[in-house]
């Protein structure tokens, strides 16, 4: 049975890589590309490519976007919010649930994947999504690590990125080794995880060219901070790293690529011989009770061949990417799916599935070595290369600004308050949104710099707002079905050093003739106007 399911993802494999058999090389020719390795480097030294050799200027700009919340299109998600390094560079907030291969959330198929930015449309306006409402958007899969994925030579569970990194008009930027130029360029542009919809690269470069670098960021590590000190906008930062002061997509891409390339694990019991005695017959499960080396293999250091095969997850039955196993023990979750949240549960899986055949003892050996075995210390501590900022979403969890109560309407639905901008100084398109309300219809929304009194009221309304001094903005609601509705008010918030600290409060009140009382009220938003030290 072990070998038909094995010759069944082998069956697999072949058929995910045909395509890169018909490859032609970049200049043209009749022969095809031969296969390109799966693993690049020799463990722990990355591989570079040539054309973006890795420089400390790179690798500082790098580290800049990568902790960039202002590289999205609301200022609300960087790389960094997917990939947290203490967390084993993967992502450790609760799992949004994504619809699996049956289009349905509630399923048996769904995905565990990560939340990424609520739904809008060009112009950057909340729309209702059919799946996720006005909830933020998840990702269809788990997000993989960042630390050691510069030794793939493909990225994405699918291994969709290659080595091969090429520009808009599908010219040869980097001609080998550049899978994490490709994969980078991925998200930035994408409606689910950083952008609204349409988003294109000149308009992302032009926020860069007038933004100041980690606005939005705390905490930085000294070497961090002082590369960033003084800079108005990201154009001196790229002159620094690479001679001029152009932004484009590509350099963004390198620079992000150089800073993945120094996220590098070799400092695990394994690596260092100081694993304990149960550690080792665990490494000792591990070679020699089943078929876990066959695709995550020690040799190289990496504990993966990098390939894709098919591990027969219930419910999501195909082929991925075998990751590396390292710095499993800070992960709240496991495989591409992230449906396992222990590692006891993804021991048994293989054996209920025949690929571990343990003897006595061996589960808890094996899942202290996986875990504690082959976890470096200094990723858990936030020590370099593994030391970072702190988000402004990490400060400001998204809903934790918001308080008092919002009162139904139509249906019984209460319409909601969107409120995950940040209040920096000088924002020119700070956001406030509403959600799940009656469409085609007004509504008004309050800003004021005081809180309503406890238990004030606004005809029979939960007020969270002081009337005395608010001002009124009277916006339509977009045309959609009851709890469906959306609207977006954007506004720029001044830039002078007095604001500094100055607090605004925010409600929507809807026109909702469904409603018990023809008004429909949210819940008051909270904002302190901040800036970068």
């Amino acid at each position: 049975m072990l070998r038909t399911r094995l010759f069944a993802g082998l069956a697999g494999t072949i058929l995910l890589v045909l395509p890169a058999l018909a490859q032609r090389p970049p200049g043209g020719g009749g022969d095809p590309d031969p296969i390109p390795p799966t693993i690049v480097g020799q463990f722990p030294v990355v591989a570079v490519p040539r054309a973006n050799p890795l420089t400390p200027e790179r690798v500082l700009l790098g580290k800049a976007l990568f902790f960039e919340e202002q590289l999205s299109s609301d200022d609300t998600v960087a790389c960094a919010t997917c990939h947290v390094l203490e967390a084993g560079g993967v992502d450790p907030r609760p799992a949004g649930r994504a619809p699996g291969s049956d289009g349905r959330l509630g399923s048996f198929d769904d995905e565990l994947g990560s939340p990424g930015v609520r739904r809008q449309d060009r112009l950057g306006r909340f729309e209702h999504d059919p799946v996720f409402g006005v909830e933020r958007q998840v990702t269809g899969r788990s997000a993989p690590s960042v630390i050691n994925a510069a030794f793939f030579n493909q990225q994405f569970w699918d291994s969709r990125a290659g080595p091969v990194f090429r520009d808009l008009d599908e010219n040869v930027v980097l001609g080998e080794l550049a899978s994490l130029e490709s994969q980078a360029v991925g998200p930035p542009l994408s409606a689910v995880e950083m952008a609204h919809a349409g988003r294109d690269w000149p308009a992302l470069t032009a926020k860069l060219a007038r933004v100041r670098p980690l606005e939005l960021a705390s905490d930085l590590p000294a070497p961090l901070a002082q590369f960033v000190a003084g800079a108005s906008d990201y154009r001196a930062l790229f002159a620094q790293a690479f001679g001029s002061a152009e932004i484009t997509r590509e350099r963004i891409a390198m620079a992000i690529a150089s800073y993945e390339r120094t996220l590098v694990s070799d400092r695990s019991p394994f690596d260092l011989g100081t694993l304990t005695p149960r550690q080792q017959l665990g490494l000792e499960a591990f070679l020699e009770r089943g078929t876990c080396a066959s695709c995550h293999t020690q040799e190289n250091g990496l504990f993966t061949d990098g390939k894709m095969d098919n591990v027969h997850l219930p419910g999501h039955d195909r082929a991925v990417k075998n990751p590396g196993l390292r710095n499993l023990a800070p992960r709240p979750r496991f495989m591409s799916s992230g449906q396992f949240t222990s590692m006891a549960e993804v021991l048994q899986h293989y054996v209920d599935i025949g690929a571990l055949e343990p003897l006595a003892g061996d589960l808890e050996a094996l899942e202290d070595f996986l875990l504690d075995g082959l976890t470096d210390p200094r990723v858990v501590a936030g020590l370099p290369p593994f030391d970072r900022p702190t988000l402004w979403s990490e400060r400001v969890p998204p809903g934790a600004n918001l308080y008092g109560a919002s009162s139904p309407g139509s249906g019984g639905v209460h319409p909601r308050m969107l409120a995950d901008a940040p209040p920096y100084l000088g924002n020119p398109e700070f956001q406030l949104g509403l959600g799940t309300a009656r469409g085609s219809t007004l509504a008004a929304l309050l800003l004021a710099p005081r809180r309503a009194a406890p238990g004030a009221t606004l005809l029979g309304l939960p007020l969270a707002v002081d009337l005395a001094g608010a001002h009124q903005k009277l916006l339509p609601v977009s045309r959609a079905g009851a709890g469906q509705g959306t609207a977006t008010h954007r506004l720029a918030l001044p830039a002078s050093a007095t604001a500094l600290g100055r607090r605004f409060f925010a409600q929507w009140i809807v026109l909702d003739p469904g409603a018990p009382r023809g008004l429909a009220a949210t819940q008051g938003a909270e904002f302190e106007l901040f800036t970068r030290p």
